[in-house]
């Protein structure tokens, strides 16, 4: 039976395994008041096995010490996609970057998945007939739940990021439409400078023509006066 869950878990795993680097990474360079990270995962894996150690530990040392600071790493990966995306709509960067803008993203995403997946659960306190008439905490009055706070806050964080996209989209929607109206503009003008060439060129003929017959007839007046009338007599 654990082999099969193992192969069922297996794929999460291979997922996940951005998010579990970076956490793991965290636990081995950060520490706290009551010692480094990794000397108190040690201590809890020793007292209490693998399976129970860890999610003791992410229980009351990394969610507690670290929690916030995973939500403020998703947040400025968010931020720092969408600036990446906007960027690269204006054509000032290479689609790569927002590959790895958004790998970043990915990862941080997973790691506060991973965190929260080890958020300890609180009791209901509810009577069970509130829970079958459908009324939640927030419609009773009760205070929210720590699990429920921080499906809250994730929900505000994917609407502020969905709001952002939405206005960086308008965003780069005007700047086509006024780079489209530049385009029309550079044609405008390249038309118009056509157009002045053939005028000037136009002009530029007419004048040397005119300057040659007015020459012509000047030279042609010059010489019937100097040519001798042949019925003249001698």
């Amino acid at each position: 039976m654990a082999f099969f869950r193992f192969l069922f878990f297996l794929p999460i795993l291979v997922l996940v395994s951005p998010a579990l680097a970076v956490l793991g990474l965290i636990i081995l360079i950060m520490d706290t008041r009551e010692g480094p990270l990794r000397a108190l995962l040690a201590d809890e894996i020793r007292n209490f096995g693998f399976r129970e150690g860890f999610r003791r530990f992410m229980q009351r040392v990394f969610l507690p010490a670290y929690g916030h600071a995973v939500h403020s790493f998703v947040l400025g990966a968010a931020g720092f996609l969408i600036v990446i995306v906007g960027l690269r709509g204006l054509g000032m960067l290479p689609i790569e970057l927002v590959f790895v803008a958004l790998g970043v993203e990915f990862t941080m995403l997973l790691l506060w998945a991973v965190t929260e997946y080890f958020r300890e659960e609180e009791p209901i306190t509810e009577s069970p007939s509130i829970l079958v008439h459908g009324k939640d905490l927030a419609a009773s009055g009760a205070p929210a739940t720590a699990q429920q706070e921080g499906i809250q806050k994730l929900v505000r964080a994917l609407s502020d990021t969905t709001a952002h996209l939405a206005l960086l989209e308008s965003r780069l929607r005007m700047t086509e439409s006024r780079f489209e109206q530049l385009s029309r503009l550079d044609s405008s003008m390249q038309e118009l400078a056509t157009k002045l060439n053939l005028l000037v060129s136009d002009q530029f003929t007419l004048r040397v023509r005119r300057e040659f017959e007015q020459l012509v007839t000047e030279l042609g007046s010059r010489t019937s006066i100097h040519v001798p009338d042949n019925g003249t007599k001698r």
